[in-house]
């Protein structure tokens, strides 16, 4: 507590000061000198009052304070109960200062001070109040409850607890409890909402105005003297006459009834900082008599009486009475007041539907007796849906015409923190896992290459484990019904995938005068960085893309490793999108529509010309040239007698933990089970793992640990090679090299055999009986259903791993084989669909250019032999030269001009037209063959990535493996904050069609607004936020319909790979539009950043802000392109477009000045952002401080602009906001207290808009 000379002075000379003691002591003072130091006693007067003990300076009541001791961390003491020389005396212990000593002149003076003294500390009246609670529970038989004067904690009563006493009491009636913040409905209609005002409050006993707060308690059913406090106004500095801004709502669904009694008590606060009050009075009255009365002034009163006046002005909707209308005792209704009647709901509100005719009046003190004011409760659509546990409070601002501006600000929680996470960490695991299959697809190689093999293994086995490890985290999460990550545990790791602090900031405002409310929406939510429990610095993803990029540049086959990478996901994208074609193209057959088939059959072919020259036969030349030289190969004979290699032990146990994603098995569950990678002496059977809904899955610990133990496994054989090619020799001949490397694959040391193959299976799923390899189309009948697994389900074959990896001891397939397999397929393809559209006498396309005849070891090219029937070109199963093929082009009708020219072609000869009834019957094998040709492109193109990696250098891997892992966390963050923001725009507030046009031609604009600091750990933050910003602009984003279930919890869908992710968006079925399109956009995002706190100015100072700069000029150009193509749309007023352009010409002046903390351009980046309507999103280091702070002027600011707020109501408006609003609540959600975590030597450095009120901030874990 702080004290200052004064006010002792005046406390303990007041004669209105009621003292618990005093009387006449000896008192012992110390007198100190240089060299000397002794004790005088000097006969005092002192005063008690409290834990406060006054010493006067002589014996005279009247005389000034001569010193003050605060009676805490002490105790008396009494050495001799007998007279000494001196007197009576008793000692005072204090823990950390000196013992005071005092002389009293009788026994029983001494005694009283003593018991007053012990009685005085804070220490023992805590004592006394716990005392008393027990007395209380061991009489009523209730739970202890928290007691006294709470109103700087602002908790109320927990539910459970009033729910439990309410059990525990045999004859009390039942009562309704108190909903929690998650059960809180937003479109719910008040039964009544109050502003609160005072007058004639008494001043202190030194004239001292006071700090009036009033505090709203309610009465507990069933009790008498347990009161709930339900809500609380904002603190006024030094008035009698305060008119409070928030206001106080009840509602049914909180237990509110007429009868329900409250008590408003006046509090005066005479320090800000602890929030230390004293309570002036208070007035209870019934619910009731405020629903029935527009303005209410009642007394406050108090022990000492009253002490001034309440007003309640307040409103609540009422049923309307048609003219002649009685009530139901056949009089007419009581009249209420003279006010002027009132709509409660807005034109077209949905979310009040019911209260359409509903009637309310409102009276307010600023306005007129003549002048109404309509009340609309904000459509809030279906934001719950998306968000939960909403926490509220409600204002009324005065405008600058008189008129009343109702405020009412909502904080949300996003129900997809948890969710979306997850489906990226599903997407990220399959990946890891197709990498495993890849890696182990080579085979086991021989010399330095192995051990690259086993360090790759070894890394993607720990990335897998921690990104499954991540998963469990934060499923466990989820089910505890969590939908946060507060900043109080933003370091830790097992939770580092979720943002930090993600909430919805959401503003409604209204002025009636000027017939317009709207609302503002900001996603507030911590720096998409990963936290460093230990502090380090890294530099960030900037710094360490940068490091990645001169490594590459080292690299020799850096360039090909990016390459093999693209064309790998360009195979399968292109792979997905003709399988979907073919879908489309069977379900035309079976309907036998010939006209829409064939720009189908235009688009397919386009697709596979694209596919057949992506890769270059150069490199996958090189690639199995590599695979030949290096892979070591097994005598067939000794399959069976020889140990299994522990490299061939890893593989299988790698088979063992399911290299598929059951996550992602509901879009991508493959035929058939992946063959055994090592068969031994007959042929493989397939196992049928393929996902259902009724088969469940592995839990993820049980996955985790297999993974761990693999991991372990292959990092102890690593180190063995390692060892073995440190302790050879130098000079080695080939033998010995051969044998050593045969002698090391053969042989498992101990360390492996405590890893055998059996541990894995009892975590595996349970394998079904053993199935063959039978093709599904072949079950099917002429007037069969077809299965729902069909061959060409999309879903199923687009994103299959089973099939689509070479075994280790597989051969690769020549590229021109498959290349001719394609075109083949896609030749008879179209064909037969020219056929079925009456075009007949077409000739066969050609997806290549013809090439010279090659010829290859094992292939022998003679003219004699035409190419056949397309059916499936596989791998010579007999000798290599026994096979003949022929890969010369087909001559063409001009090449062969001599010969008879033959209609049609030989794709169709025999078919007839009328006699074929089934044509998809006709297309499914030419499809079917394509599908498994493109299988085996998809095999080969793997196999070339793999090699590729494996030939890059080691240090060069682990360092893309971290950045990668930190770029997967960074990006899952900003995606989560993006798709909530978008989800809330789609759910939370009407769609127009203006918007959904913005949305198909152009993609919203998503505006982050920084306030990190480029100095610290805070800079490598910034440097996360740009690279995780950037690579959202790369995501696609399309709406579905959702209808059914789907609607009531809608549940955006991540698809794709990490390069190429596709977001499903769900949307309210009315919105989007009926001729069955769909839309298709991606976000343009910008960033500015500007550091507003005390290290931002040392950042400045030394010149560390440049980045900072240049980012902001950048993200400024791409602003002004975006404006630039929405001007364009026609989209907005004329009005917004003028301002949209002076906002940015502003904006670039602003920029080239490079001001110190110039907070303009946020603002103006602000404007322009909400003029164009995009998404908005503000972030800190948590969220929360600087957040707050931020957000909270943004609030202000469109009062000002939109709503006609006076300038000079601003600073109020924002100190009530900031100390009362949501965004305290926010803070008490993270941390447990309501204090922002400003230091009172930081706050002088923010600029003046930006400071909290004093008192809302103070030491606090930020």
């Amino acid at each position: 507590m702080r004290f200052n000379k004064s006010e002792l002075n005046a406390l303990a000379s007041s004669p209105a000061t009621k003292f618990d003691k005093e009387g006449l002591l000896i008192v012992t003072d110390r007198q100190e000198g240089f060299l000397w130091r002794s004790e005088v006693r000097v006969e005092r007067w002192c005063k008690l009052r409290g834990n406060l003990l006054f010493c006067l300076k002589d014996k005279d009541p009247k005389s000034s304070v001569s010193a003050v001791l605060v009676l805490e961390n002490c105790r008396t003491r009494i050495q001799n109960e007998d007279c000494d020389p001196d007197g009576y005396i008793f000692d005072l212990d204090f823990k950390d200062s000196p013992t005071e000593r005092f002389v009293s002149y009788s026994s029983a003076e001494r005694l009283a001070w003593v018991y007053s003294i012990e009685q005085a500390s804070n220490e023992t009246l805590s004592l006394l109040i716990s005392q008393l609670k027990e007395q209380i529970v061991a009489k009523s038989r209730q739970l202890p409850l928290a007691m006294g004067n709470n109103i700087d904690l602002g908790v109320p009563v927990p539910p459970a607890m009033i729910q439990q006493q309410q059990e525990d009491r045999e004859d009390s009636p039942p009562v309704e409890v108190a909903p929690t913040f998650e059960e809180l409905d937003l479109s719910e209609l008040p039964i009544c909402e109050t502003a609160l005002s005072c007058d004639s409050l008494p001043v202190d006993t030194f004239g001292r105005d006071p700090n009036p707060r009033v505090v709203c308690s309610v009465l507990q059913p069933g009790e008498d003297c347990l009161w709930r406090e339900h809500a609380r106004t904002e603190l006024q500095e030094g008035t009698r006459t305060p008119q409070f801004l928030s206001t106080m709502r009840f509602q049914r669904s909180a237990g509110f009834t007429a009868s329900t009694l409250l008590r408003f008590s006046v509090h005066d606060v005479r320090e800000r900082m602890t929030l230390t009050s004293v309570p002036l009075g208070h007035a209870e009255v019934a619910l009731g008599v405020i629903q029935d009365t527009t303005r209410l002034r009642l007394p406050v009163g108090s022990p000492r009486g009253e002490c001034g006046f309440i007003t309640l002005v307040s409103w609540s909707p009422e049923a309307a009475v048609e003219p002649g209308q009685s009530t139901g005792n056949g009089l007419p209704p009581p009249p209420r007041s003279s006010t002027q009647l009132f709509e409660t709901a807005g034109a077209g509100s949905t979310s009040i539907g019911s209260a359409s005719g509903r009637r309310a009046h409102r009276r307010t003190q600023s306005l007129p007796p003549k002048l109404g004011v309509r009340l609309f409760v904000p459509q809030q659509c279906g934001l719950q849906r998306v968000c939960a546990k909403p926490r509220l409070h409600t204002y009324r601002l005065h405008s600058s015409l008189g008129a009343d501006i109702s405020v009412q600000e909502t904080l949300l929680e996003s129900r997809l923190c948890c969710v979306l996470p997850q489906q990226l960490l599903s997407i990220w695991i399959q990946r890891e896992k197709e990498l495993l299959q890849e890696i182990s697809g080579m085979g086991e190689l021989s010399g330095e290459w192995r051990w690259r093999q086993m360090n790759l293994l070894e890394e993607h086995l720990r990335l897998l484990k921690d990104y499954s490890q991540a998963k469990q985290n934060i499923q466990q999460l989820a089910r505890d019904g969590v939908f946060f990550k507060r900043s109080s545990v933003k370091t830790d790791e097992s939770l580092e995938f979720l943002p930090v602090n993600l909430h919805v900031q959401r503003m409604w405002a209204q002025n009636d005068t000027l017939q317009r409310r709207g609302f503002l929406d900001i996603v507030t939510v911590g720096a998409f960085t990963r936290h460093d429990a230990k502090g380090r610095q890294c530099g960030g993803l900037i710094k360490l893309l940068q490091e990645s990029k001169s490594w590459k540049l080292e690299q020799s086959n850096a360039c090909k490793v990016q390459a093999a990478n693209d064309a790998v996901q360009a195979t399968k994208q292109l792979r997905k999108e003709i399988v979907e074609l073919m879908s489309q193209l069977l379900q035309l057959a079976s309907r036998r529509c010939a006209t829409d088939m064939m720009p189908l059959c235009d688009q397919m072919v386009s697709k596979t010309r694209t596919l057949l020259n992506i890769w270059e036969p150069s490199i996958v030349k090189e690639a199995v040239d590599f695979i030949e030289q290096h892979r070591i190969i097994e005598e067939p004979e000794n399959v069976l007698m020889e140990p299994m290699s522990p490299f061939r032990k890893i593989t299988q146990q790698l088979t063992a933990l399911e290299l598929k994603s059951p996550e992602l098995e509901d879009f991508a569950t493959p035929v058939v089970a992946p063959p055994d990678l090592w068969p031994r002496g007959q042929p493989p059977l397939m196992r049928s793992n393929s996902w259902h809904p009724s088969n469940s899955s592995p839990s993820s610990s049980l996955d985790i640990r297999a993974i761990d133990s693999l991991q372990h496994v292959v990092k102890c054989y690593n180190e063995h090679l390692r060892s073995l090619e440190q302790g050879a020799s130098g000079q080695r001949t080939e033998k010995d090299a051969l044998s050593e490397a045969e002698g090391t694959y053969q042989s498992l040391p101990l360390a492996w055999h405590a890893q055998p193959q059996s541990q894995s299976q009892p975590e595996a799923t349970p394998i079904p009986a053993a199935l063959q390899l039978i093709d599904l189309d072949e079950l099917r009948g002429g007037g069969q259903q077809q299965p729902p697994a069909g061959f060409l389900d999309t879903k199923l074959m687009s994103s299959s791993p089973s099939a689509n990896y070479y075994r280790p001891t597989e051969e690769p397939e020549p590229l021109d084989l498959t290349q001719l397999n394609i075109e083949a397929s896609v030749m008879c393809l179209e064909c037969k669909l020219k056929f079925f559209c009456g075009r007949r006498d077409s000739p066969a396309i050609r997806l290549r250019h013809p090439k010279p005849p090659m010829k290859r070891e094992g292939f022998a090219v003679t003219p004699q032999q035409q190419v056949p029937a397309p059916d499936v070109i596989s791998a010579p199963e007999k000798p290599a030269q026994q096979l003949e093929l022929d890969l010369k082009p087909l001559p063409t009708a001009a090449a062969s001009g001599s010969a008879a020219v033959k209609k049609g072609n030989k794709f169709t000869d025999g078919l007839d037209l009328s006699l074929t009834t089934d044509w998809a019957a006709e297309l499914r094998p030419s499809m079917r063959k394509l599908r498994h040709a493109m299988d085996r492109l998809l095999k080969t193109a793997r196999l070339m990535h793999s090699v590729q990696r494996l030939q890059q250098d080691v240090r060069c891997n682990r360092l893309q493996a971290s950045i990668m892992y930190r770029r997967d966390v960074c990006f899952s963050q900003a995606l989560t904050a993006l798709v909530s923001s978008l989800m809330l725009r789609l759910w939370g507030s009407e769609l127009d069609m203006a918007y959904l046009v913005m949305l198909r031609d152009l993609g919203p604009l998503a505006y982050f607004e920084g306030l990190l600091t480029l100095f610290g750990n805070e800079a490598d933050m910034w440097s996360d936020m740009c690279i995780a910003i950037e690579d959202l602009s790369a995501v696609s984003f399309q709406l579905v319909r959702a209808q059914g279930e789907a609607a009531l919890a809608p549940m955006p869908r991540i698809t794709g790979s990490r390069q190429a992710l596709e977001v499903q968006l769900p949307v309210p079925e009315h919105s989007l539009p009926g001729n069955g399109t769909s839309i298709s956009f991606k976000i343009t995002p910008v960033f500015f950043n500007i550091g507003i706190n005390g290290k931002a100015t040392y950042a400045e100072t030394v010149g560390q802000t440049r980045e900072q700069h240049r980012s902001n000029w950048d993200n400024y150009l791409r602003l002004s392109q975006y404006y630039g193509r929405y001007r364009k749309l026609g989209l907005g007023s004329v009005d917004a477009g003028e301002s949209l352009q002076s906002l940015l010409v502003f904006m670039e002046q602003q920029l080239r000045a490079n001001l110190s903390k110039n907070v303009k351009i946020l603002h103006l980046a602000e404007d322009a952002c909400r003029l164009m309507d995009g998404l908005r999103f503000t972030s800190c280091k948590s969220a929360k401080d600087r957040t707050g702070m931020a957000v909270t002027l943004e609030q202000c600011r469109v009062l000002v602009r939109e709503f006609q707020l006076p300038a000079k109501h601003v600073p109020y408006a924002l100190s009530t906001m900031r100390s009362e609003g949501t965004r305290m609540d926010n803070v008490l959600k993270n941390i447990g207290t309501r204090k922002y975590a400003f230091h009172w030597t930081q706050v002088p450095f923010l600029p003046a808009m930006y400071r909290p009120p004093v008192g809302s901030y103070g030491k606090a874990q930020t």
